[in-house]
């Protein structure tokens, strides 16, 4: 029996996997237009490499190969990741036109001959564009985005960095392309993404001001755009390539820009990714350096990188905690497999406040999605779960099948039905504790899910 947590679903289930990547966006010039030169990354490496209360911060996510200011120059940042032994997303420009992309192609063949391996060692993949189908959508167009390019042109652009990498010390390393969550769900994109070896996916809770986009919701905004994403991505990896949450700038709808806020989405979606083993390029570390841009997202203040301190604390938990609704338990993980040979175990935080009252635990399955590509839940065969309570013990992030120890039987659902809920046990709510669930496949039933609030899919402990 294989097992896997919710609280670290990705990482339990590749469990021999590399650690993921974890980084920053990097831009090419300050807020003046001034070029950062070798010196301004090498000390941008170094101050994300030792940023308190984290460790393995050693990744730079780029916008462009060439250095700012000139033709075709490469960018003065592969130096810098050379000197600081910072690994690399590369990224080619790709929305002003062939031309350009050229002089992109340009720089990459100039960096491959002029640092060979010592550069091409260090690179994680390219990213070909950024964004440049959101700009233009109706939204893009209409938020003043700036020009983007069309589907076929991506796919040559792509097409054409595979011949010039071909034959060289950076043939087979991953193309992707980064642009928001929501161009990639739009099914006019499917041959470019099929062009892929990897999605990278931009998300910004803080901007989705049709929905109810408070930092308490933040976390669940992310991760249903992030499941819709691998829904739509083939099969391909899902690199998180953009998120964060601002630090100042102005409210959007509920979306209060604030270090305090900016704290809690930093442990809900960024502590939750790093647990997941998800490939991550936060934005940003710093962006008031020679501007002041509204919002700013930036970790730490303006001034001297390496002097100043973050804005708020960058310190993960051991298991990601919930921090906005004291009202609701929920869960601290977002995927969950089920199978005649895999189990899930689920870790719920039970809040203090409800001392003296009663947990229902419920599994919830919503009416089938329109969509059965896309869906968060995919039952491949009929069946049934079984659910028991796990020993103390067993209530945390890296509970595996030999620790798990003994379990109490709690309740049953024997036919997993769309649109249904089903109360599998019921009792006095664990006040203050974390308590663990082993759910079971039984009867056959083989399924994965995502879970979610809205409609809500899964494991869920409520009180009454």
């Amino acid at each position: 029996m294989r097992f896997s947590s919710s609280l670290v679903a990705a990482a339990g289930l590749l469990s021999t996997a590399n650690a993921a990547i974890k980084g920053f966006n990097y831009g090419a010039n300050f807020g003046n237009d001034q070029a950062k030169t070798v010196v301004d990354f090498e000390y941008e490496f170094n101050a994300a490499k030792n940023l308190p209360g984290t460790n393995g911060w050693t990744s730079a996510r780029l916008y462009t190969m060439i250095q700012h200011g000139t033709t075709n120059t490469p960018i003065e940042a592969i130096q810098a990741a050379i000197n600081t032994q910072t690994t690399l997303l590369l990224g080619m420009w790709a929305s002003a036109g062939q031309a350009n992309f050229d002089n992109e192609i340009a720089a990459l063949k100039s960096a491959i001959a002029q640092y060979g391996t010592a550069f091409t060692d260090l690179v994680e993949g390219i990213s070909v564009g950024s964004e440049d189908l959101y700009r233009i959508t109706p939204t893009g167009i209409e938020n003043n985005s700036g020009a983007g390019a069309q589907p076929q042109e991506l796919i040559n652009y792509v097409q054409q960095t595979r011949s010039t990498i071909a034959g060289t010390s950076l043939a087979g390393k991953p193309i992707g392309h980064v642009d928001t969550w929501t161009v990639y769900v739009n099914a006019t994109n499917n041959d470019f993404i099929s062009s892929l070896d990897f999605v990278g996916m931009d998300a910004y809770p803080y901007f989705q001001t049709t929905m109810a986009n408070s930092v308490g919701s933040g976390s669940q905004l992310f991760f249903d755009a992030y499941h819709a994403t691998v829904g739509a991505a083939q099969g391909k990896p899902v690199w998180v390539t953009e998120t964060g949450w601002p630090v100042s700038g102005e409210t959007l709808n509920q979306a209060v820009p604030s270090a305090d806020n900016a704290r809690i989405y930093w442990e809900d979606v960024t502590c939750q990714l790093v647990a997941d083993n998800v490939n991550l390029y936060y934005y940003i570390l710093q962006d008031v350096q020679y501007g002041n841009p509204v919002p700013s997202f930036g970790i730490k203040p303006g001034g001297d990188l390496q002097a100043v301190n973050p804005l708020f604390d960058l310190s993960c938990p051991a298991s990601s905690k919930p921090q906005s609704n004291p009202t609701q338990i929920v869960g601290n993980g977002y995927t969950a497999q089920l199978s005649p040979t895999i189990s899930t175990v689920f870790v719920f935080d039970v809040r203090p406040g409800h001392q003296g009252k009663t947990c229902n635990l419920v599994f919830f399955l919503p009416p089938a999605f329109p969509f059965p590509d896309m869906s968060p839940v995919k039952i491949r065969s009929p069946g049934g779960i079984t659910v028991s309570r796990l020993s103390n013990s067993a209530a945390r992030p890296d509970v595996t099948a030999n620790d798990v120890g003994t379990s109490t039987p709690v309740g049953a659902a024997l036919s997993m039905q769309f649109a249904n809920q089903y109360i599998v046990g019921s009792g006095p709510c664990d006040a203050g504790q974390q308590v663990a669930y082993q759910v079971d496949s039984t009867g056959g039933l083989a399924m994965n899910f995502f879970q979610m609030i809205s409609p809500p899919l899964g494991l869920f402990m409520i009180p009454l």
